[in-house]
């Protein structure tokens, strides 16, 4: 394929020397022999600066822009017998570049997008499991794993590069999936990951206290996520199949009408109150899942699901509502939600213990810390405890609001390290206990820096009929101190402490 070709859906991109290009890349450490090297001016780093790298290992051409150190190409240093192009930015040329090279697979797939700060891993499988209870074949790019086909494969970040993006969604259509569902994050909006992806429906959870570090403000924050609701006009007239364009919308979030707003196609409001289209009545949830009456406009459906609380209702009201959006039938809605699988890290409860309970929750946002801990109370028949932390190098604004929270909500609260990443440890945790100390429970708390021994503290001292919440990390396997990356899960230190708290070895 050559250079110009990948790049002629990219208004304002200049060829200067076109090239055959065999492959596309944006980190010189992948390039091979032949490829398309695009270099990125990034929040951290300069691509351009790795252009001679990306040239000794056998790039073909070179795709940037000019300014900077990098005011004229003279200065890229790229050799007259390679391609060059110059684009306004290269990020946004990726994406072109990507959906064109891997033959715009989003066109032959009916895609649907999930943006919010809770529920998007959750939602994203629910949609996965109706899908398929309606008979079509269903990828999944999200938070916990990707799966193409019926093969899961781990992630790095919620919402990959472009070129990683469009690879996943060429390889769906190849192992002959109709479908894909992905989480969309805030990030991959304002960054193009997802500006060449055609998508069918726009899911919106709602808005909370997340990424103000990147974004500012809550106002940023909100804008960026509504973009995926503005990108389904593109997908009118491009697709192999066409099918109604759904945005659903979660009525009860004070955010709604900015989404309402941006949307394109059939809105699709759902909640618990009486003037959504899709809602749920007679709501009874218990330590092993939640029943509800599914309404779908005229029509109802009893449905009971593995998944507990009122958040994971929402949840399933808005796969059901993509669903019932596209016209697929309510008894295969019911269905898909009723054999879906409680989600890693989601509200997980650990075994091994029958005098108390013990979950794994990835809250790590004081919205979704209230949530578990309201969960909690509402479960447990004797007291809530919660060990959590705050990652670092991210926005502090959170940690005392979220040390507030926590002593207010929980009878007993351990706060230790999350991911601290480069920042000081006791830092964060000063923080937090700023908060906690305003509490209701601001006397009684535990400080423990050591994770693991964290969680074997308050496991030990959980008494029959508590519930234990280990709340921030769900789903992810590591903790990131320093620059390094240590192998670390909460569920399995947890089952280790049950075990040590039973009097049993393993």
């Amino acid at each position: 394929m050559r250079l110009s070709t990948v790049l002629k859906d990219m208004p304002g991109s200049e060829v200067i020397r076109d090239a055959e290009i065999t492959g596309i890349a944006y980190d010189s450490r992948t390039v091979s022999r032949g490829h398309a090297f695009f270099a990125i001016p990034g929040l951290k780093d300069d691509g351009r600066r790795y252009i001679p790298h990306a040239l000794s290992r056998g790039a073909s051409a070179v795709v940037t822009n000019l300014g900077g150190a990098f005011r004229e190409t003279g200065a890229l240093g790229v050799p007259e017998e390679t391609g060059l192009a110059v684009v306004k930015d290269p990020r946004r040329a990726l994406s072109s570049a990507a959906s064109c090279y891997y033959g715009y697979p989003s066109r032959a797939l009916t895609v649907i997008g999930i943006t919010g700060t809770k529920g998007k891993t959750t939602t994203c499988h629910l949609i996965r499991s109706v899908l398929e209870a309606c008979g079509q074949k269903t990828g999944l790019i999200g938070t916990v794993h990707n799966i193409v086909g019926d093969e899961e494969r781990p992630v790095t970040r919620t919402t990959p590069e472009s070129l990683e993006l469009q690879s996943l969604l060429s390889e769906m259509v190849a192992k002959e999936c109709q479908a894909a569902t992905m989480e969309v994050s805030s990030h991959a909006l304002d960054l193009c990951r997802v500006e060449d992806i055609l998508f069918d429906a726009a899911v919106f959870t709602n808005i909370g206290w997340d990424h103000l570090d990147f974004h500012g403000t809550i106002e940023a924050y909100a804008g960026a996520k509504a973009r995926l609701f503005e990108l389904l006009q593109k997908s009118r007239g491009l697709k192999k199949k066409e099918r109604p364009l759904v945005a659903a919308i979660n009525a009860d979030d004070d955010y709604a009408p900015l989404f309402r707003e941006k949307a394109t196609g059939r809105v699709v409001a759902y909640g618990l109150g009486d003037d959504a289209e899709v809602r749920a009545e007679d709501v009874r949830t218990d330590p092993r899942g939640t029943s509800f009456t599914l309404v779908c406009g005229k029509t109802r459906r009893k449905v009971r699901t593995v998944l507990i609380g009122r958040f994971n209702v929402l949840n399933s009201l808005a796969a059901a509502s993509v669903a019932y959006g596209f016209g697929f039938d309510l008894d295969d809605i019911a269905r898909g939600l009723e054999s879906a699988k409680s989600v890693r890290g989601r509200v997980e409860l650990v075994p091994g213990s029958d005098r108390f309970s013990v979950w794994v929750d990835y809250a790590h946002t004081p919205e979704s810390l209230r949530n578990i801990l309201a969960l909690a109370r509402e479960m447990t028949t004797g007291r809530v405890i919660v060990v959590f932390g705050c990652g670092g190098d991210r926005d502090a604004g959170r940690r005392p609001v979220m040390g507030k929270l926590a002593g207010d909500m929980a009878d007993l609260v351990v706060i230790t390290n999350d991911n601290p990443r480069t920042e000081d440890e006791d830092k964060i945790l000063d923080d937090i206990e700023s908060g906690l100390k305003e509490s209701r429970g601001g006397s009684s708390y535990l400080r423990i820096k050591d994770r693991r021994a964290a969680i074997n503290e308050a496991i030990g001292r959980a008494r029959p009929g508590d519930v234990v919440v280990l709340a921030g990390k769900g789903h992810e396997t590591y903790q990131i101190i320093g620059e390094e990356t240590h192998h670390f899960d909460d569920a399995e230190e947890a089952r280790k402490a049950i075990l040590a708290a039973s009097g049993r070895d393993g």
